[in-house]
């Protein structure tokens, strides 16, 4: 395994890119979802995707020496800052965490809020250090991007499309909607196919296994169980993008 220094950490960008998607963010998303009555799932992902677009000009695309010490300090930190202001009572570090929490997971608010950021956080450092990056970046963004944007999509056009799914893990079922997993699908195949263009150059080949990428990514969104989503998809992602690659010999 690579031997990381102290000095590969970006320090400049890992305290803005950690300042801006806590403290900024968080109390930008708990203003808006107060003062438009927004709705939790809104709010929640608001949330979600801006840390993780945060993310695109500060820490994603730095070398891989420089981005993984960056990263796993980055991610300790962003998450000390969500358990301080989970336990706060002050308004502007309660606000850090507050416009993420949903009604529908009281009384485990904490747990539905805590669970997807600390087991993502790990998924994507052990992936980190088990796959290429490009592959990693892809299943980062696929999070980001393609789940990040389900729940609101399904919110806003799922009305009269929705069907329940089995959650085994939790013994229940789980509400779904055709619009939010035809998203999932759409934004895995141009997160994949746009990201990997960099590294394979675009081709149909590459469309085509973008294509199968964006659709099994969405079986895979559809099945998970609650909160477990960003997890699974980021463990997922990296092998099953290697397989897929290596089946149609699309190399950089």
């Amino acid at each position: 395994m690579e031997a990381y220094q102290v000095s590969d950490i970006q320090w400049l960008r890992l305290f803005t890119y950690v300042f801006l998607s806590t403290v900024v963010l968080g109390n930008i998303t708990t203003f808006i979802r107060a003062r438009f009555q927004l709705r939790d799932g809104y709010s929640r992902k608001m949330n979600h995707v801006g840390i993780m677009i945060l993310a695109a000009p500060t820490l994603a695309f730095l070398p891989e020496h420089q981005l993984l010490p960056s990263m796993f300090i980055a991610s300790c930190l962003v998450n000390g800052i969500y358990i301080i202001s989970a336990m706060s009572t002050k308004p502007l570090i309660y606000g850090i965490v507050s416009g993420s929490y949903r009604y529908r997971d009281e009384p485990r608010k904490e747990f539905f809020f805590f669970f997807p950021v600390l087991s993502f956080s790990c998924a994507l450092l052990l992936t980190a250090l088990n796959y290429p990056i490009e592959v990693v970046r892809v299943a980062f963004f696929t999070v980001a991007i393609a789940d990040g944007f389900a729940e609101p999509i399904g919110l806003k056009l799922g009305k009269n499309n929705t069907y329940k799914v089995r959650d085994f893990f939790w013994n229940d079922k789980n509400t779904k909607s055709v619009a939010g997993t035809f998203s999932v699908f759409l934004f895995s195949f141009l997160v994949a196919f746009s990201l990997l263009s960099f590294s394979v150059g675009a081709s149909p080949t590459l469309a085509l296994a973008a294509f199968i990428y964006g659709l099994l990514i969405a079986v895979v969104e559809n099945f998970s169980p609650r909160a477990m989503d960003n997890m699974i998809i980021m463990f997922v992602s990296p092998p099953l993008l290697v397989a897929i690659m290596t089946m149609f010999s699309l190399t950089g």
